[in-house]
């Protein structure tokens, strides 16, 4: 996998839908791999091609690829824009994919939506699914924590779509990467049970921690810790085996296999989404979370969040 970015296959245009934080990160991301690129934002933007309206914008720009970064909450009309259209053009739609489970779209449109899980082509994680490949999981450990106030420095955080159940916020969806990882890694969820909610002084709306303990087809125990609390940020996965105990550390660039450090990486900022937009205007899909894997990870918050209400187990239904 290289993590700088594939050189593209041609040159591309690129209209890129939203332009708040990670917006403009896709778009020196984009600017980066040599693309053409315009955007779609509500924002006067006047040093770069921008459109108010994503009819006009696909109508006048003619993109061939499109990258949906605007809230949550309104990828959903973007996506159905797209879809009554009938539009061809790729899309990477930043995660979560909606706010809540959705696939009242065409099968012919869902291929040609991938969902940017990016951590997915963390050098680390890859050395980890391939590691794994090998041996049988017995239980695995997710957690990721970081402090909120201080995740965008720039911004007030009550401001932010973190603090807001409206605009798709809360430690399930900010910070969905390690559900999509535990899914990646391991396979479906069979049965979950979740404790979570808003507990501590931060002045939000949304939950700021959740833990899950689920079992999955391919290991009988997945526990899972997400908050906006760490003031140390971490990011790490622990995974016992028949065989080992493999531990990967995100922040650092480490996969530790026993206890000793098997391989290191020094990951730059925007690595991985250079390794994920460039497979992404490439067509490659090995990596690229598929819309199918998106909305699985929707379907996983719905439960969770149906576990913490009821305060129960939740057995995932045989139509899912």
């Amino acid at each position: 996998m290289i993590m700088d970015g594939s050189p593209l296959k041609s040159k591309m245009r690129v209209l890129l839908v939203g332009y708040g934080s990670i917006g403009a990160r896709h778009h020196a991301v984009l600017s980066e791999l040599g693309c053409d690129t315009a955007i779609c934002s509500r924002q006067h933007l006047p040093d770069v091609l921008f459109f108010k309206t994503i009819e006009e914008a696909t109508s006048t720009y003619k993109p061939d690829k499109i990258l949906v970064s605007n809230a949550t909450a309104d990828h959903r009309e973007v996506l159905g824009y797209l879809d009554s259209k009938n539009s061809e053009a790729d899309v990477l739609v930043e995660k979560p994919l909606f706010s809540f489970p959705d696939d009242d779209f065409s099968l012919g449109f869902q291929k040609h939506v991938s969902v940017a899980y990016n951590l997915r082509f963390h050098p680390v994680i890859l050395a980890l699914r391939e590691a794994l490949k090998e041996e049988q999981a017995v239980a695995a450990q997710f957690y990721v924590g970081m402090y909120l106030p201080a995740w965008r420095p720039s911004r007030d955080y009550r401001m932010t779509y973190s603090s807001s159940v409206a605009q798709g916020g809360g430690v399930l969806r900010d910070l969905s990467h390690e559900l999509d990882l535990a899914l990646w890694l391991f396979g479906s969820w069979t049965s979950l049970v979740a404790h979570g909610g808003h507990f501590s002084e931060l002045e939000i709306e949304t939950e700021d921690t959740v833990g899950i303990m689920l079992r999955a087809e391919n290991c009988p125990k997945v526990n899972l810790e997400l908050n906006y609390l760490d003031r140390v940020p971490r990011r790490s996965i622990l995974v016992h085996t028949t065989s080992h105990s493999w531990e990967v550390d995100m922040i650092q660039g480490n996969l530790l296999c026993d206890g000793v450090v098997k391989q290191a990486w020094n990951v730059e900022r925007n690595s991985t989404y250079l390794a994920q937009d460039s497979a992404w205007l490439n067509g490659e899909r090995t990596v690229l979370c598929s819309f199918h894997e998106g909305l699985e990870v929707l379907r996983l918050i719905e439960a969770i969040e149906s576990s913490i209400t009821n305060q129960s187990w939740i057995q995932k239904p045989s139509i899912l």
